[in-house]
């Protein structure tokens, strides 16, 4: 069994380098985070900006807890899923781990995106509940993910979706009827998307990038995912690893009606939220190499975030 004080060993030291700079910080850091005790108006900034901007007797600690609570995280759902396919080497989990804490999704949630980060944190901590059994303590966190940051209200939505869609298929008997189900679903949750999109005005009007050009990458994976999915969705997993592979679905057919409408940036977030539990997922279909996999993943997706100058543009 892997030691969740080993865990939070690793977190505490990766928090205080990320405070003390060794990473270097985004524009969004010093415009908004360096601020003290900085509250948000609007109800899903509110607890995210405050804690992200944490400032006591003078000192700004905001980032080291950020940070901290973020790797915190991103270990106990990699440890999560470590337990449920019963995997117990340490070697291969501290060198997935440390690989995880310097990918495009964390390290930019450190070192800029703070209240996406707290976001991030707390659907972690959602999916680990839920995995672990304790589905009051999962809807908790999903719940309290809406006041970090806006990714939050989003994933909520995925959340209770994928929820409601697991019901329904249990109630259905035909395996056939499952499949059409899930694609008449799956357009009407983007049809849904990109029309809720349009109603709010926010389509086509911030085309803004943040560090690299991820758009047509998220795109391609959004739709090998949903192809994965079918082509995937008889095979005998925990029924817990069944679910996430739920919501993931509801959210690569969610996505794409962000990229479609223009919103670059958003776009950008929602998946980036998602990529290490769909890396997880994905994971989970290769037992017999699950290290392997998991190594190639996730050192592929550091080579990309250090290509697109995630890094550069932390440092100057």
């Amino acid at each position: 069994m892997i030691s969740k004080k080993f865990i939070i060993l690793i977190s505490i030291f990766y928090g205080y380098l990320v405070g003390v700079g060794l990473y270097g910080f985004s524009n969004d850091y010093y415009f908004e985070y360096y601020q003290s005790n900085l509250i948000y108006p609007k109800f899903y900034d509110k607890l995210g900006s405050l804690l992200s901007t944490l400032t006591i007797f003078n000192t700004h600690i905001g980032v080291y807890i950020t940070s901290f609570v973020l790797a915190l995280s991103s270990g106990f759902l990699l440890r999560s899923f470590f337990v449920e396919l019963k995997k117990k080497s340490l070697f291969a989990f501290t060198f997935i781990f440390l690989v995880t804490l310097h990918i495009h999704p964390v390290i930019m949630s450190t070192s800029g995106a703070m209240r996406q980060g707290w976001a991030m944190s707390f659907i972690f901590f959602s999916i680990i509940m839920f995995l672990s059994g304790k589905n009051k303590l999962s809807f908790l966190f999903i719940f309290l993910s809406i006041f970090m940051h806006k990714s939050g209200l989003i994933f909520f939505t995925f959340y209770i979706s994928a929820h409601c869609i697991s019901y329904v298929l249990q109630k259905i008997k035909k395996k056939k009827n499952n499949i059409i189900f899930l694609n008449l679903v799956g357009i009407t949750i983007f049809l849904g998307s990109y029309l809720i999109l349009l109603s709010t005005g926010w389509t086509f009007n911030f085309h803004r990038i943040v560090a690299g050009d991820f758009r047509f990458a998220w795109l391609t994976i959004n739709i090998f995912y949903l192809i994965f999915y079918f082509l995937t969705f008889n095979n005998k997993l925990p029924l817990k690893i069944k679910h996430l592979c739920l919501f993931l679905y509801v959210q690569a057919c969610s996505a794409p009606a962000f990229f479609y409408s223009g919103l670059n940036w958003q776009y950008e977030r929602v998946n980036m939220i998602s990529a290490i539990l769909l890396i997880l997922v994905i994971g989970s279909f290769f037992k017999n190499s699950f290290y392997l996999y998991l190594s190639i993943a996730m050192c592929t997706y550091l080579f990309l975030t250090i290509y697109q100058g995630m890094y550069l543009i932390g440092l100057t």
